[in-house]
């Protein structure tokens, strides 16, 4: 597995880089649902307590079955939610105190963003891309990154017969995606910015996911922002040809794309229930580093991907699953930095003072373990039977 030196951070040395959040309640009264007073919560969250001072499991104590389950956006869909899969389906998260129902639950999307849901109240932890929670942030979403999960994702494919051979050659053409502001255009304006170009030197139309591939192989399109399973799909069956992939990029192969984001009421209600999640998810993903053909197969045989499980195979491969908080911070501030230099940003914001307000380290949760394979905690082998 490459780069495990680089991300498995061993240590258990917290950051505490965090300012008094929003949404911790009104006065100091300790309030049905709160685990605390206003003062108690708002000394975690300052930064006041650190990994070596701070009980997780006593904390938690505290707020297990204490007010409302965190909110969690369903994960049981895609090739990238495969650690929160895992991490459930396996028992990490059980191994850790966590309860369905009483600790978590999980809420259906219902075709809104993450970023939505978590600014309407509709949930309390969801997962995205950084470059797309880029725009909400600055516009005043109430939430941080409090995990990175993995790298890759995002691809830009033209047709196998385009004389398109890299984003060098993109200027003056058309590009298909999904949606403005989206990952695959902010990923396509970053491709853009280091070759010397703008979003002004080519033009962007939108599609929908169902129209957007067929509008490259009819000609509408030059080039497509396209998801790195689809694309893989669209090379083997189509013969198309990509020109540009973050996981491979030597630019952003090692950057966190995926993060876990929790809003910023719900880390002041419940920051040890999610540092339990956090930690889930880092043991999830050192095995899932370790198995990255078996969790393929268990993501097939439980109809969390739909399509072949050797390409999906293959980009579980392809991926980095970073336990490391460092890699968070840094993939945070990488995004606000290109943001800012293409324009993605209101003028008169901080992209520094923005990107320290965007992610969290939570006490109790280690910068990076020390582990190279665990054991889940339930046997995989029974989760490869076809899902009823």
């Amino acid at each position: 597995m490459k780069n495990k030196k680089l991300w498995r951070l061993a240590g258990l040395v917290m950051a505490a880089a965090v300012t008094v959040m929003a949404g911790c309640g009104n006065d100091g009264e300790k309030k049905e649902g709160q685990t605390g007073t206003k003062e108690n919560q708002n000394t975690v969250l300052s930064g006041a307590v650190t990994y070596e001072n701070y009980d997780l499991d006593a904390e938690f104590a505290k707020e297990t079955g204490n007010g409302e389950p965190i909110r969690v956006v369903s994960t049981f869909e895609g090739t990238c939610q495969v650690q929160s899969q895992i991490a459930y389906l396996l028992g990490f998260y059980e191994a850790e105190g966590l309860k369905e129902g009483i600790d978590y639950e999980y809420v259906d999307a219902g075709g809104e963003t993450g970023a939505v849901l978590l600014s309407t109240g509709k949930a309390d932890v969801a997962i995205g891309l950084i470059s797309g929670m880029l725009q909400p942030l600055d516009n005043g979403l109430e939430a941080k990154a409090i995990s990175g999960l993995h790298t890759g994702c995002i691809t830009l494919v033209t047709r196998g017969d385009s004389d398109i051979q890299s984003v060098k050659d993109l200027k003056g053409k058309t590009i298909g995606v999904r949606a403005l502001s989206g990952s695959e255009h902010i990923a396509t304006l970053r491709a853009l910015g280091y070759e010397g170009f703008s979003g002004d030197d080519v033009e962007f139309v939108v599609y929908d996911a169902d129209s957007i591939q067929q509008a490259l192989l009819n000609g509408a399109v030059d080039a497509i922002g396209l998801g790195d399973y689809k694309a893989a799909i669209m090379v083997r069956e189509e013969g198309a040809k990509i020109i540009f992939d973050t996981t491979k990029d030597e630019r952003l192969k090692d950057e966190n794309c995926c993060v876990l984001y929790a809003s910023n009421s719900a880390i002041g209600r419940k920051p040890a229930t999610l540092a339990k999640m956090v930690t889930a998810i880092q043991k999830a993903s050192v095995w899932i580093e370790d198995n990255p053909e078996l969790a393929a197969q268990i993501q097939a045989a439980q109809g969390y991907t739909v399509g072949d499980v050797a390409v999906n195979t293959e980009l579980l491969k392809t991926y980095q699953f970073p336990t490391s908080l460092t890699l968070l911070k840094e993939a945070v501030y990488r995004n606000f930095d290109d943001a800012k230099q293409i324009g993605l940003l209101k003028e008169d914001t901080d992209k520094d003072v923005l990107a320290e307000s965007s992610y969290l380290f939570l006490p109790g949760v280690a910068n990076g373990l020390d582990i190279t394979e665990i054991t889940p905690p339930k046997d995989p082998q029974q989760f490869l039977n076809a899902k009823e």
